[in-house]
């Protein structure tokens, strides 16, 4: 990507391949403190945790259906979701913005992902204990 095509932001469909790559070899999720301006991910407080198959295929669809922005919110994020693979290294983050929003790899991607069903990933964290309201 081109410096004028960075400052734009990926394009959804360059995002959405990232993402089926990253998700096909995620085998937990980590919900941590503070957006994307938290610091370094292992250096973050765990406030959630999603170990089990079909809560991280639910996790997986409230955060990857919906429609790109091609713009990014200006904020930093509230949380954010950290996938790890089988060795438990950290393989991609996303910080959840506002309560309709996920911008994954945003230093990277510049694109934040307006999610289909913002109720419901907002519940879905709300179940792990995370205050989001």
């Amino acid at each position: 990507m081109t410096g004028r095509e960075r400052s734009r932001g990926a394009s959804g469909a360059e995002i959405r391949g990232w993402l089926d790559e990253v998700w096909g070899r995620t085998e937990a999720a980590v919900v941590l403190e503070g957006g994307d301006n938290g610091g370094p991910l292992g250096r973050r407080g765990i406030i959630g945790e999603v170990f089990d198959a079909e809560d991280l295929a639910e996790l997986r669809v409230l955060t990857t259906t919906g429609e790109f922005a091609n713009d990014i919110c200006r904020c930093f994020g509230s949380v954010t979701i950290a996938l790890l693979d089988a060795e438990a290294e950290f393989i991609g983050s996303g910080s959840v913005h506002g309560e309709t929003d996920v911008s994954w790899e945003r230093g990277r991607f510049r694109n934040n992902l307006e999610v289909a069903d913002p109720e419901r990933l907002i519940a879905f964290l709300e179940r792990l204990g995370i205050r989001m309201r």
